[in-house]
């Protein structure tokens, strides 16, 4: 009766265990810029890299927000565990946005571009959902 039981829960454990593999999930942020176009999305490297075009003196609000992809089932925006977003503070300003505008699952970031450059400038998104460490590249275009 002892070896009986063991052998049961035994496979009762790797049921468990394979069922939570076979439902676990991925996660990542989707970049988007409010009222301006995000050029493609290069997936090929580690970070995927977006492009923008973006006059002087025009500001911009990025937001990555949050998503879940569960197997079997509908991407879903997620809040996530926390995000930043890096800029060159001595290209861009800083600027205020409404957090009436946005929810939970989106972390945006207004800048204001003080001076072109002959480069395209990064603006890097770091952030962490469900344990996944994500990075995203904005690489905007300064034009007069």
């Amino acid at each position: 009766m002892d070896m009986w039981y063991w052998k049961c829960w035994t496979t009762f454990m790797l049921l468990i265990g394979t069922f939570h593999v076979v439902q676990s999930s991925s996660a990542k942020f989707t970049i988007s810029a409010v009222g301006q176009n995000l050029i493609g999305n290069d997936e090929n490297g580690d970070i995927p890299a977006y492009s923008l075009q973006l006059p002087i003196n025009q500001q911009v609000t990025l937001v990555a927000q949050g998503v879940v992809m569960p197997r079997g089932k509908e991407p879903q925006a997620s809040e996530p565990d926390v995000g930043t977003w890096l800029f060159d503070d001595s290209v861009f300003q800083l600027l205020p946005h409404d957090r009436n505008q946005f929810n939970a699952t989106q972390i945006p970031i207004t800048l204001k571009p003080m001076r072109s450059v002959a480069i395209d400038t990064r603006v890097r998104f770091v952030g962490n959902i469900l344990g996944y460490d994500r990075k995203y590249d904005v690489l905007i275009n300064m034009n007069n």
